[in-house]
C-alpha cells in the first residue's frame, strides 16, 4: 500500500511533464485602423494526471489588446477558451501575442512552462485625406478615351493595303489570301499598361514608411474606382491586374511593407505604363534605377517625401534647415528624370506638390 501511495504522489509530481497542448487564435481578420471586434484564442490540452493550469495572453499595442489570463484544473482532454477584444491601431503584419502555460501538480510539486504561437494579424494602411496629388494626369484624366498611345491588335476597324515597315502581326493572313495581296488591320492608338507603383522601403524618418503606404493606397484604390489596371512593387511585385482579389493581395503588399537598410530598386515597368516611385532617401542607386526602368512607360513622376515634410494634421517633424540630402541628389537628377519622361514632385502633406522646375 505505501508503494502504491509513493507511486501516486510521484505521478503527481510528474503530471505537469506529461502535459500536451495547442493552441489556435480566431476572429483577426485583415483590416485598417480603427476596426474593433473579439477574437478568441481556443487551447486544447491533455493532461494524464490532474494539473493546475495557468494560461495568459499578453498585451499588444498595435492591435490594441490587453493582457488576458484564465486558472483552471485540468485533467484528461480539456479545451480552454480566451476572449481578446481588439482595436488595430498601427499598420503592419503584428505577431499575436504567445500564449504562455503554466502547469503546476496538483501537490505544488513539479512545475512545466509552455510557449505557444498563435500568428499574425494584418493591418492595413490607414485611409487618411491625401494631399491633391495627381502626379499622373493623362492616365486619371484622360482614360482609354484618348487615341495615343500603344497600337493594340485586338483594336482593329478596319483593313488597309500592306505597306512597308507594318509591322507583320498586323498582317491579316486570311483576308490576305482571299483578296491575293497582304493587307493589314487597321488599328487604333489607345492607352496602354495601367499605373506601376513602386516604393523604396529605405526610411530616413519611422513615419515614412505609414505614410508612403497611405499615399500608395490613394492611389491604387483611385485606379480602381476607374477600371484601370494597376501593379504595386513593394518588397514584393505585383503584376498590372484589377478586381476585389488583386486589391486584398496589393493590400497585403502595403501590410507588410517593412523597412530596409538599403534602397529598394524599383523593377521595369511594365510596357506602356505609368510609372509612380515613391521614395525618401533618393539615394544613387535608386535614382539610377529609376532610369532604367522608364524606359517603357508612357510617363512617370517621382515623388519624394524629404524627411520632416510630409505630415498629417496634429504631426510634428523636426525642423529641416536648408535642402536635406535626398532632395539635392533628387534634384541634380531632375534633368535626367526628365529626360526619361519622369517628373519630380515634392509633396508635404496636405499641400499641392511642388514640381522641381515650376
Amino acid at each position: 500500500m505505501g508503494a502504491l501511495a509513493l507511486l501516486l504522489l510521484l505521478a503527481l509530481a510528474l503530471a505537469p511533464r506529461w502535459l500536451r497542448a495547442r493552441a489556435k487564435a480566431h476572429g483577426f481578420p485583415p483590416g485598417f485602423p480603427g476596426r474593433t471586434g473579439e477574437g478568441r484564442v481556443e487551447v486544447e490540452v491533455h493532461a494524464p494526471f490532474p494539473v493546475l493550469l495557468r494560461a495568459e495572453v499578453g498585451g499588444s499595442a498595435a492591435l490594441g489588446l490587453a493582457p488576458r489570463e484564465v486558472l483552471t484544473l485540468a485533467w484528461g482532454r480539456a479545451r480552454l477558451s480566451l476572449s481578446l477584444p481588439y482595436r488595430y491601431r498601427r499598420r503592419g503584419a503584428h505577431a499575436l501575442p504567445t500564449l504562455h502555460l503554466r502547469a503546476r501538480g496538483v501537490l505544488g510539486l513539479g512545475e512545466r512552462r509552455l510557449a505557444l504561437p498563435l500568428g499574425e494579424a494584418l493591418v492595413y494602411p490607414a485611409l487618411r485625406p491625401l494631399p491633391p496629388l495627381l502626379p499622373a494626369p493623362a492616365f486619371f484624366l484622360e482614360g482609354r478615351r484618348t487615341p495615343r498611345g500603344l497600337p493594340d491588335p485586338l483594336e482593329a476597324v478596319g483593313l488597309r493595303p500592306y505597306r512597308p515597315g507594318d509591322p507583320l502581326r498586323l498582317l491579316a493572313r486570311k483576308a490576305s489570301l482571299r483578296l491575293g495581296r497582304p493587307v493589314v488591320r487597321e488599328v487604333e492608338r489607345r492607352l496602354e499598361g495601367g499605373l506601376f507603383l513602386h516604393l523604396d522601403a529605405q526610411s530616413l524618418h519611422p513615419s515614412y514608411l505609414d505614410h508612403a503606404a497611405s499615399l500608395a493606397l490613394g492611389l491604387l484604390l483611385e485606379a480602381e474606382r476607374r477600371g484601370e489596371r494597376y501593379g504595386l512593387s513593394a518588397g514584393e511585385v505585383l503584376p498590372l491586374g484589377r478586381g476585389k482579389a488583386h486589391l486584398r493581395r496589393a493590400l497585403e503588399l502595403l501590410a507588410r511593407f517593412a523597412p530596409s537598410p538599403t534602397p529598394l530598386l524599383p523593377p521595369p515597368a511594365p510596357w506602356g505604363s505609368t510609372y509612380v516611385l515613391v521614395t525618401q532617401a533618393a539615394e544613387e542607386a535608386f535614382l539610377q534605377a529609376a532610369l532604367k526602368g522608364a524606359r517603357r512607360t508612357r510617363e512617370g513622376v517621382l515623388i519624394l517625401l524629404p524627411e520632416g515634410y510630409f505630415l498629417f494634421p496634429g504631426e510634428k517633424g523636426r525642423p529641416v534647415f536648408g535642402k536635406p540630402p535626398a532632395l539635392e541628389r533628387a534634384l541634380r537628377y531632375r534633368g535626367l528624370l526628365l529626360d526619361h519622361g519622369i517628373r519630380l514632385a515634392v509633396v508635404r502633406g496636405h499641400e499641392t506638390p511642388r514640381f522641381a522646375g515650376e
